[in-house]
């Protein structure tokens, strides 16, 4: 290998390195609300549910905002915008910390969920330039964001009961300024680049396929975003209410039980992208969504251990399919709109997750529990099973170049 292919490996490798992290940054800070809002009903003498929708903002942001941070991307830097979003979160973390009101807290989220907008459309994009294996690089970069899903509610449980609700968004707020400025070094040292040139190339399109694509992933992605952001937000909620925990419960143990079952489900996304190197994106999507389906209708009238298994399989069958679909998004985008498609998509999936904090503070404030929020997912399910079933087969599969690995 020559000295400048050495330098571009490294490039490379750095690049995931930074974009694994970053995913894991961007889950772990949009969740870390949700086990807190536990805590704060006492704090500000208001109910979880109308607290639970001073996050509804951010997380409309969270996906409204990935369309220009996207096209950002495209036009400036993948780099420059990834530093943005690690300074960006970090602020939002540390003055939803400071808050000496529920008005501070919601600024502070919203703040969270704009920067935090930037990593998908970006992030993802600067990933899959970069990969050599794509779906394999895919999955692995799941588990950082479902990692940070799932210490998300044990690190706030934790602070909350040894130290302070405050210390734990503070913290994290600390650490991704610290990740932010390490970025930036490597910029400017030239020892991390961005990635305008898929490492591999994309498969023979059929005429008329990215048209379909993209109808299709419409339907599918905002399906998608309903149904993740309404296991995950109300998780912590459900398991306090289903685990019998009474007046001695601490929230590390609620914390502790939901990174369990997230943690243990981000398994799935390797698994989905060892799928999505091998089989058609149509047959996986078809599959997982058709798995998820009896799971959402059955899960809020479970209690104890099968509640923890029947969250464990519907979250685990939700990630399955993500890499899948980000290839799908990279093999029918050309590379110099590839933030912008990705910005789209996440415009759907996370757009449509800060609405569902909404209903589902809603609908527990109306009726005491979830039972109506997840007949809603159940059909969401349903109807994004339908669509999978009208994506293109697989088309002829591209061997790497030599010397790939």
């Amino acid at each position: 290998m020559t000295p400048a292919a050495r330098q571009q490996r490294t490039r490379d490798r750095t690049a995931i390195a930074f974009s694994n992290v970053g995913h894991a940054c961007t889950h772990m800070y949009t969740v870390l609300y949700a086990t807190a809002v536990l805590y704060l009903p006492q704090v500000f003498d208001l109910p979880y549910g109308e607290l639970l929708t001073l996050s509804s903002l951010g997380l409309v942001l969270y996906g409204v905002a990935a369309l220009p941070a996207g096209w950002l991307g495209d036009r400036w830097s993948q780099v420059g915008m990834m530093v943005i979003f690690f300074f960006g979160v970090g602020v939002g973390a540390i003055v939803t910390g400071l808050a000496n009101g529920p008005g501070m807290v919601f600024w502070g989220l919203t703040l969270i969920g704009l920067f935090a907008a930037i990593y998908h459309p970006v992030g993802i994009a600067w990933i899959v330039a970069s990969a050599r294996k794509q779906g394999m690089s895919l999955g692995i970069n799941g588990v950082f964001g479902n990692a940070g899903n799932s210490v998300a509610p044990v690190f706030v449980g934790l602070m909350i009961d040894y130290f302070s609700w405050r210390a734990a968004f503070v913290i994290p707020g600390v650490v991704a300024v610290a990740a932010g400025l390490a970025l930036l070094v490597a910029w400017r040292r030239g020892r991390v680049a961005d990635a305008r040139t898929d490492r591999v190339p994309p498969p023979v399109r059929e005429p008329g396929d990215a048209l379909r694509v993209f109808l299709i992933l419409t339907v599918t992605m905002a399906c998608s975003g309903f149904v993740y952001a309404g296991i995950t937000n109300t998780m912590p909620k459900m398991f306090e209410m289903g685990l019998g925990a009474g007046p001695d419960t601490s929230y590390t143990q609620i914390g502790l039980l939901v990174g369990i079952v997230s943690g243990a489900a981000s398994a799935s996304a390797i698994l989905g992208g060892w799928l999505a190197d091998r089989f058609s994106a149509r047959s996986i999507y078809l599959v997982f969504w058709m798995l998820q389906v009896p799971l959402l209708f059955v899960i809020v009238s479970m209690t104890g251990a099968s509640l923890l298994v029947t969250a464990l399989l519907a979250l685990s069958f939700n990630l399955s399919f993500n890499a899948a679909e980000n290839m799908l998004v990279a093999q029918y985008t050309p590379a110099r709109w590839r933030s912008l498609a990705y910005g789209a998509k996440f415009v759907l999936a996370l757009g449509v997750a800060g609405l569902t904090v909404i209903l589902a503070g809603r609908v527990f404030d109306a009726h005491g529990g979830f039972d109506l929020l997840f007949v809603w997912l159940g059909t969401a399910a349903i109807v994004a099973a339908t669509a999978g079933a009208l994506l293109p087969g697989r088309r002829r599969p591209v061997p790497l170049p030599a010397g790939a690995d």
